[in-house]
């Protein structure tokens, strides 16, 4: 069977629906040819946080690793799995709506959910920025007991927490990321409103900075 390569992530825009504390993106151009310069150069002014992105665990986690601590083979995955777990607004969720995840889930180490957020990705952006479900305390420690070789988690919306809910899932990024040199990958804002069949493989690219926690990442998908 032949292979086949997709992208996971959604390309960078200044029309991102980001969460509300993070800003859009500026693009402004440095260099242009259209004024009889040699050449066409974009300033780009944006977030780490910004897009499909990652986490690092220096995101929130003093003394945390940082991008550029990982090793290369720490962003490639070959036992992805994708869930789907199609929730109404603003939910939490909790360990109750894991449960029927963890025999396939075990030999993971990419965990990806899908809560159907692609379209409204598409459709409403405040809706998408301001109303995505997302994991709580309760149910990032639920992964961790249950998911004993996940090395990353993603999920089709723009934050892990529950954004409306951010007193009680702010904190599932400490659970997922705490630890020391805990090489450990939140990925957020995926594009998985696709086709997964045969999901074989994932590559996460993140940009190589020196020492950021976190920042827009390219992710590609193998399919067999």
């Amino acid at each position: 069977m032949s292979k086949k390569y997709i992208f996971l992530g959604y390309p960078l825009s200044p029309d991102s629906p980001n969460p509300p504390a993070i800003p859009k993106m500026e693009l402004t151009p440095f260099m242009s040819l259209s004024k009889g310069e040699d050449a066409n150069v974009t300033a780009i002014k944006v977030v780490t946080h910004t897009g499909t992105h990652v986490d690092a665990p220096c995101h929130v986690i003093e003394g945390g690793l940082t991008l550029t601590d990982f090793r290369a083979e720490d962003f490639i995955f070959h036992h992805p799995v994708v869930f789907d777990l199609p929730l109404p607004d603003a939910a939490v969720v909790m360990p109750e709506h894991l449960g029927a995840f963890v025999d396939v889930g075990r030999e993971a180490d990419l965990v990806m959910f899908r809560f159907g957020y692609g379209p409204v990705r598409r459709s409403d952006g405040m809706r998408y920025s301001m109303q995505c479900p997302g994991f709580g305390v309760e149910s990032a420690e639920f992964l961790l007991a249950n998911f004993p070789n996940m090395r990353a988690l993603g999920m089709d919306v723009p934050s892990l927490s529950c954004i409306a809910h951010l007193d009680r899932t702010m904190q599932a990024h400490h659970v997922l990321l705490r630890g020391e040199l805990r090489r450990f990958l939140i990925i957020e804002d995926m594009n998985l409103d696709q086709d997964l069949t045969g999901l074989k493989s994932v590559i996460v690219a993140p940009w190589f900075i020196q020492d950021m926690d976190g920042g827009p990442a390219m992710i590609i998908g193998e399919l067999q």
